[in-house]
């Protein structure tokens, strides 16, 4: 039974990137399928592929997910550290269920088959990519459940929820089918990963979060996070044309992320070396985090989706 439901999934999942048909399609970066017209099309081995390995790669990474919050010591990870790691990852489904289901395309978002394939694709992604969460110097395990570093927990909520918007931004917008999605996910988490990588790189904030136990930095680092994966997530957004366009189009919608970031290594770099008294509560460092998601969300919404 349940390789017969597997298999209506994968047909119901959009043909075609094999053979971009530009003419069909208009601009810019791209997603879900358009191009689904055809009364009969072919199933292209890459889209099995795509499901296959989201089904393993969401049973892998998420039971392991949970399967770490049923078995550390609940005297390490108090109730509330535990239901911000149940929760979150439900929390990102439901915003690239929005995604799906909003500015997708019509074909896309009016199918409850295509939200469903695109949905599990997104959560073997999601999954995927906390893997490399602790490379980043952040690990839900290890930080959150086995030490109970709270400054950690919001540290992984703004990546899971950052992850999460990035890819959402992938499935904005027509275009010829899975593997533009792909292509279009790669660039905004290539994006905000490199983005992480390079803030920890130069400010060491992982260490504030991990070894100090710094809230506020915890906080801080949260919102980062969130805000450039609003804004990897926009810099894809939008219909495809090629792949040299989308890679075009990346290229010149990536520096509000970019923006962001230099902004708050500034920020790190001052209140290390400041050590101002004000700094030293909670509330600016809230103010902090919610004027980078602020900032993040007033552009996506005043820019929209790039035609």
């Amino acid at each position: 039974m349940i390789f017969s439901y597997a298999r209506v999934l994968v047909q119901a999942a959009p043909a075609g990137f094999a053979k971009f048909d530009n003419s069909v399609l208009s601009s810019r970066t791209g997603n879900v399928s358009s191009d689904l017209g055809r009364k009969n099309f072919e199933l292209p081995d890459f889209e099995i592929f795509a499901f296959i390995a989201s089904i393993f790669l969401s049973l892998k990474c998420w039971l392991t997910w949970y399967g770490d919050i049923a078995s550390v010591n609940r005297l390490r990870a108090p109730v509330s550290k535990r239901l911000f790691l149940l929760t979150a990852p439900l929390v990102c489904l439901v915003l690239i269920s929005i995604a799906l289901t909003k500015p997708a395309a019509t074909t896309v978002r009016s199918d409850a088959l295509y939200i469903t394939f695109y949905l599990l694709l997104g959560t073997g992604w999601l999954g995927g990519v906390t893997l490399i969460f602790p490379f980043l110097g952040i690990s839900a395990r290890d930080d959150v459940l086995e030490r109970g570093n709270r400054a950690a927990s919001w540290a992984v909520i703004g990546a899971l929820t950052g992850a999460s918007c990035s890819f959402a931004g992938a499935n904005v917008g027509n275009g010829p089918g899975v593997e533009a999605v792909l292509f279009s996910a790669v660039l905004s988490s290539a994006l905000f990963i490199g983005l992480w990588l390079g803030m920890d790189l130069l400010t060491s904030i992982s260490d504030a979060i991990t070894v100090d136990r710094d809230d506020r930095a915890g906080i801080r680092q949260g919102g980062f996070l969130l805000s450039i994966g609003l804004l990897s997530g926009w810099s894809v957004a939008g219909d495809w044309v090629s792949a040299s366009a989308t890679l075009k189009d990346f290229a010149t919608s990536s520096w509000p992320a970019i923006l962001v970031t230099a902004v708050a290594v500034a920020v790190e770099v001052v209140l290390r070396r400041a050590s101002l008294q004000l700094f030293a509560k909670t509330i600016p460092s809230v103010v902090i985090s919610a004027v980078y998601v602020g900032l993040a969300l007033v552009w996506v919404v005043i820019r929209g989706v790039p035609s």
